[in-house]
């Protein structure tokens, strides 16, 4: 965390003031501090991941821009969150609570990766004016048509595939996620099951339920995009071996002001095989996009 310059915090809310169960306990890291002119940038992991997944790319993000990356519920060190809690709708909702508390309910940047980038497409479909643009890495596209192996063997409950039980399984998945070489992989496996055996049961429990309820009704989450009028950057690798390439097309051809970059050498951790890449390009995209409004704002002002 302080390679990347970010502080841990914690965000209690009562959802009711009269009950103590309905206490919730966001956690995440924050860098920098909220500027009117220009949007905030909130970072949300994937599944069975956390908000460090975002900080090889926030250390890569000028020191100028407000950043959060938050644990969503049922991942890192949130709390508060049943299993049953931590569907598509309930994520968006709760991910609008966290952003009320906060009081970031407009120009915001939501940038997303895998699961975390169909929250934020599912986002800005429901709440459209809290987002002044998007940023969406190999979200999870709708239908048969985009499905790859992998997807087919989750949905058909062989889970180990995305949450390995043993070393030999975490190599595996490894290799299908990511291009980059692992060094010192057994020392790192060793750390993967450290921390994540003990909510394998249930991570487990949440990706049956996300491909029974939300995976059918993707494509319906995410119709009313093709609505959304605010600059959206689709970001893929093209050795996605999770999330099929050709979905980044899916959802250029979906939202109206989109644009699309392709990473070489990439799988699916966008955020591992290329952070440097991936933070230059959201900046690029900001720059690019806040320069056209302050000339659309000129233009009618003159």
């Amino acid at each position: 965390m302080r390679r990347a310059g970010v502080k841990k915090r914690f965000l209690t809310i009562n959802k009711n003031d009269d009950d103590e169960d309905e206490r919730i306990t966001f956690c995440y890291c924050e860098r920098g501090s909220k500027d009117s002119h220009k949007p905030t940038l909130v970072f949300i992991h994937g599944f069975s991941s956390d908000k460090h997944t975002w900080l090889t790319v926030i250390k890569n993000i000028p020191h100028s821009f407000h950043c959060i990356a938050v644990d969503m519920p049922g991942h890192g060190e949130t709390t508060g969150f049943s299993e049953e809690q931590v569907t598509a709708d309930n994520l968006v909702d709760n991910l609008k609570l966290f952003l009320d508390e906060l009081n970031l309910n407009e120009s915001i940047c939501l940038v997303g990766t895998s699961m975390g980038g169909s929250v934020v497409a599912m986002f800005a479909a429901k709440y459209p004016s809290y987002v002044k643009m998007i940023c969406v890495l190999a979200p999870v596209p709708p239908g048969e048509e985009y499905e790859t192996e992998m997807i087919q063997q989750i949905r058909s409950g062989t889970y180990n595939v995305l949450l390995p039980e043993t070393h030999e399984q975490f190599y595996a998945t490894a290799d299908a996620m990511t291009t980059k070489k692992l060094y010192l992989r057994r020392l790192l496996a060793n750390g993967y099951f450290k921390t994540r055996l003990p909510t394998l049961d249930h991570h487990k429990k949440i990706l049956q339920l996300a491909f029974e309820n939300d995976y059918p009704n993707l494509e319906q989450s995410y119709s009313q995009l093709k609505d959304f009028t605010c600059p959206s950057l689709i970001i893929w690798g093209r050795k996605d071996q999770l999330c099929a390439v050709e979905g980044a097309y899916y959802f250029s051809n979906l939202i109206p002001k989109s644009e699309v970059i392709l990473f070489d050498d990439c799988g699916h951790l966008i955020t591992n095989d290329k952070p440097k890449e991936t933070a230059k390009s959201i900046v690029q995209f900001l720059k690019e996009n806040h320069s056209s409004e302050e000339d659309s704002k000129t233009d009618t002002n003159s």
